[in-house]
């Protein structure tokens, strides 16, 4: 499963959050959580840094919306 078909609802949130408008877990918490539990069950290490954690996130995110936009 994808990150944009598991949160097809949340994409636009999700580009806007890897654009830098917003930080994603002050904005919307809940969804960061299950973003990076989804992101953890499909083996992405996280160094348990808060800050580092974030970006390896949001590096994950763009990767996969942009990866997801060339297939579409």
């Amino acid at each position: 499963m994808t990150i944009t078909s598991k949160f097809k609802k949340d994409i636009s949130t999700l580009r806007s959050a890897v654009g830098g408008d917003f930080y994603l877990d002050v904005k919307n918490p809940k969804l960061y959580k299950k973003i990076r539990k989804f992101y953890q069950n499909n083996g992405v290490a996280f160094s348990g840094d808060p800050l580092d954690d974030y970006d390896i996130l949001i590096d994950c995110i763009a990767e996969d919306l942009e990866t997801s936009e060339v297939v579409q």
